[in-house]
């Protein structure tokens, strides 16, 4: 029978090897990554590379640690002299696969990517099956997916499990450290694969949980239902502030929900059952038992929360009986990955570390990639460890992309922000024909007039656009301080002697080449100047606006002799040479209404008309540092 054709995600896998076959001539290799969707077909999202140094087994576990629950890894790909066929897959293949138990445990069927050196590009014809039981090759259909990405959102649900465990562990000296932690560790992994453990879908009363082998379900569900029903039975808390109405509060009532919506899971513990079979639970009862031990006085003694944080990816279709062990699995994944960098830390600090997951999905991922780091240890220490993510996932090492300040905040950790951010996210296309569209990478926060309790209308605009470039840079992570103010950025120009000191709280306009100055007086960044002599002149500079958001990714300041404004980026035609300008408008006084601001087109793409056709124009355009 012929292999199945496997569905391969262009941006997640086919431009990273590229650009590795590009760059580095040398011998490569690495894992596949990737999950099957509803119809049963595998979809490969992602990839790695595996360190020659490292033996698969340990890189495939750590890795496994690192990519979301749900996600698994389901082949290896890497660089041969010889061209793809069955017998060079079985010489590379079966070394490599006869002890990876990450990959082996879940399926015979393995995808290899076999990719002859000297090759700019994983071709058609290099994608193979192999059997690790018959240890066979066949050739592997493959189907480019350039949607892959949007299928994860719209064909899975993602639910994060939160909760805090608790570690308490006495040792001897440094040494008796390892074994302490590690023995306490297994503990707790223990007690979440027991039956003791039950889920707690948020914001419904559906409960599952685990009866001997069976997995049981309570509330409106059973374990037959698929993961798509919970969306049926969840509660929604409106606000009500009492304008109008019946004296304010809150109010509860079912309404469905779309599957986009990340689920909240719980963790609780059931405390009228032992940890055994239900007859040895009726045996046991609930007899209270004291746990006594001695320690020499020497020992020291450690107590600590565990904040585990663990998304779940899973197809929509599938049943809640798989979502429990998916849970489970989730939770033992980051238990590992957290005594892994307590162990690591502890020893270097000296003290016993608190490691903390942060979630991170870089544009480059379809996925989350979870990292564990020690709370009190700051960014500037963890750069090594930071360049070897960036390494082992193919991406880019001239930005930040694994600073805290770069994590994912989910819907729920929103609630209560002062400032939208994305705002074009959503919006329709340009309609520039044969255009490509080059837009702001990352994310930003829109600034606008009267927000902050400050009035600024009718001469703050050029502020407020340095404030959404000022949070460019700090959700991108290359700061961590607050926002400046309109004081502050003033203050920023008096110090730098161009402006007097009575600029300070006052109401005096500022333009692109002040904004550069700030930027570069408060967060170290310089900026190129672009010089337009009228609004029609805009037409020229498709390109080079082009090329700017496609290499630095930065959001525009344009001011001049009119109003400032924010371009968040072009949608240029190289042959027609139409353009159009994503504009985000910081005239705006209203609330924080993200479809008042697009229906309004507060942002929105506007046409060369928008600009005015005889006013000047000075465009700032922050450079991104090189950093990681």
């Amino acid at each position: 029978m012929a292999a199945p054709t496997v569905k391969i995600s262009d941006i997640g896998v086919i431009k990273p090897l590229t650009q590795v076959l590009l760059k580095d001539t040398n011998p490569q290799q690495g894992f596949l990554q990737g999950i099957r969707n509803s119809a049963g077909e595998l979809v490969i999202y992602g990839c790695a590379r595996h360190e020659a140094k490292k033996d698969w087994k340990s890189d495939a576990s750590q890795l496994h640690q690192t990519i979301t629950t749900g996600i698994n890894i389901c082949g290896i790909w890497y660089t041969h002299q010889a061209p793809a066929s069955v017998d060079s897959i079985k010489q590379c293949c079966q070394p490599i696969l006869s002890d990876i138990p990450e990959i082996t445990s879940r399926s015979s069927q393995v995808v290899v990517c076999h990719i002859k050196e000297g090759t700019k590009s994983p071709e058609d014809d290099c994608w193979y099956m192999y059997d690790t039981q018959t240890h066979t090759a066949e050739p592997c259909p493959m189907a480019l997916d350039i949607t892959a990405g949007r299928e994860l959102q719209e064909e899975y649900v993602t639910l994060r499990i939160q909760t805090n465990l608790t570690l308490e562990f006495s040792y001897a000296n440094d040494n008796d450290l390892q074994r302490a932690v590690a023995h306490h560790f297994n503990i707790i992994n223990n007690k979440v694969q027991s039956p003791a453990t039950i889920y707690k879908i948020q914001k419904t009363k559906i409960l599952i949980g685990q009866q001997g082998d069976d997995v049981i379900c309570m509330g409106p569900l059973n374990k037959d239902n698929a993961v798509s029903d919970i969306f049926k039975y969840m509660e929604e808390e409106e606000d009500n502030a009492g304008w109008g109405g019946g004296g304010g509060g809150k109010k509860t009532g079912k309404k469905a929900k779309k599957a986009k919506e990340v689920l909240e899971v719980g963790v609780l513990a059931r405390l009228s059952e032992g940890l055994g079979t239900i007859e040895e639970d009726k045996q046991i009862g609930c007899v209270p038992v004291i746990h006594y031990e001695t320690f020499e006085d020497d020992w020291q003694h450690a107590s600590l929360y565990l904040p585990l944080s663990v998304p779940v990816i899973v197809p929509s279709t599938s049943h809640l009986s798989e979502l429990h062990m998916l849970c489970t699995e989730g939770i033992q994944r980051q238990l590992r990955a957290m005594e892994t960098c307590l162990i690591n830390h502890s020893i270097k600090s000296g003290s016993v570390c608190v490691p903390k997951p942060h979630h991170f999905q870089p544009g480059y991922l379809h996925h989350f990639l979870t990292l564990l780091y020690p709370v009190g240890v700051p960014d500037q220490q963890l750069e090594d460890f930071r360049r070897q993510v960036h390494e082992q996932f193919l991406l880019p090492l001239d930005r930040p992309l694994f600073r805290r300040t770069n994590a994912y905040r989910f819907p729920s950790d929103r609630k209560g922000d002062v400032y939208l951010t994305n705002t074009h996210v959503g919006l329709a296309p340009s309609g520039v024909e044969g255009g490509t569209p080059s837009i702001v990478q990352g994310t930003y926060a829109y600034h606008h007039y009267m927000q902050d309790h400050f009035d600024d209308n009718k001469w703050g605009c050029a502020y407020r656009s340095l404030q959404t470039l000022f949070s460019w840079f700090r959700h991108q992570g290359y700061m961590d301080h607050s926002i400046p103010t309109h004081r502050e950025i003033q203050q920023a120009l008096v110090d730098v002697q161009d402006k007097p000191a009575n600029f300070v709280g006052s109401r005096q306009w500022i333009g692109s080449i002040e904004v550069s100055t700030v930027l570069n007086q408060l967060l170290g960044v310089t900026s190129k100047i672009m010089f337009v002599s009228s609004g029609a002149e805009m037409a020229s500079k498709g390109r080079e606006l082009a090329v700017h958001f496609q290499t630095q990714g930065t959001p525009v300041m344009i001011g001049g002799g009119v109003l400032a404004h924010t371009i968040l980026g072009v949608d240029w035609s190289d042959k027609s040479g139409d353009i159009k300008f994503l504009i985000l408008d910081p005239h705006y006084t209203g609330g924080e209404d993200l479809k008042v601001i697009q229906d309004k087109g507060w942002c929105g793409w506007k046409g060369l008309d928008f600009w005015d056709q005889t006013a000047y124009y000075n465009l700032c355009l922050p450079q991104r540092p090189i950093e990681i």
